[in-house]
């Protein structure tokens, strides 16, 4: 072993494999993220990786907590769609950040401390509008799995990918809808910019604003 490689599995951390894997996914994404491929940007041998991680699937794990960990839990509220409201936006921020890996929250969120406190939370409040247990399950893993559409929907998701191609991607979008028929699809041809490019923090507003919507909908108690 090289002193420079020798130095650099003396600093490896498992904090740093994890930041590196997020750079690679947000960059690349996840398919991108192996063992290898690491090993390569931090400058140390596979084998060094395996002292942190013994497969790639821990690897991807310990991605997903590292998301987890920006999970800020609100403080309770009085009205329970309030609440409801604050799980899902702290849940969308944290992974706002992260798309690629996102989808592997949802493994996590039952091994994670701060998504064990975020479905505690969530659960509480959907008793407290009167859903039975299994609705506020149901519901809860619904208000997760939203989350997660929006945060890697392709009006929003701009990883793994560099910026010239996602700029042709939208391009392309913008104009294969533009095209359509003005007469047949006159809605669909006069949107074609708003369906192609969006205000992010509105597109997450309304998200979690639908969601919650819905749910105090179908609540057995009124929010207020």
């Amino acid at each position: 072993m090289t002193e420079t490689k020798a130095a650099a599995r003396t600093s490896l951390t498992r904090e740093r494999v994890v930041d590196k894997a997020l750079a690679v996914a947000d960059a690349e994404g996840i398919d991108a993220v192996t063992i290898r491929r690491l090993a390569t940007e931090l400058g140390v041998t596979p084998m060094a990786l395996y002292w942190h991680f013994k497969t790639k699937d821990d690897l991807l794990a310990g991605a997903a907590d590292r998301v987890l960990d920006d999970v800020v839990v609100p403080p309770p509220g009085e009205l329970w769609a309030e609440d409801l409201r604050a799980v899902l936006t702290t849940l969308v921020a944290a992974m706002r950040p992260h798309p690629q890996v996102a989808p592997l929250v949802a493994t996590r969120m039952m091994a994670h401390p701060l998504g064990l406190d975020l479905t505690e939370r969530a659960l509480s409040r959907l008793a407290a509008a009167g859903f039975t247990p299994e609705a506020a399950s149901a519901l809860a893993m619904q208000a997760l799995r939203s989350a997660i559409a929006m945060v890697t929907g392709d009006q929003v998701d701009a990883s793994g990918v560099d910026a010239e191609t996602r700029a042709e991607h939208l391009r392309h979008k913008q104009a294969l809808i533009a095209s359509l028929s003005p007469e047949k699809y006159p809605a669909l041809v006069s949107h074609a910019v708003a369906m192609t490019y969006c205000d992010d923090e509105e597109y997450f507003g309304l998200g979690i604003d639908l969601f919650v919507a819905g749910v105090r909908g179908l609540a057995p108690t009124p929010a207020s």
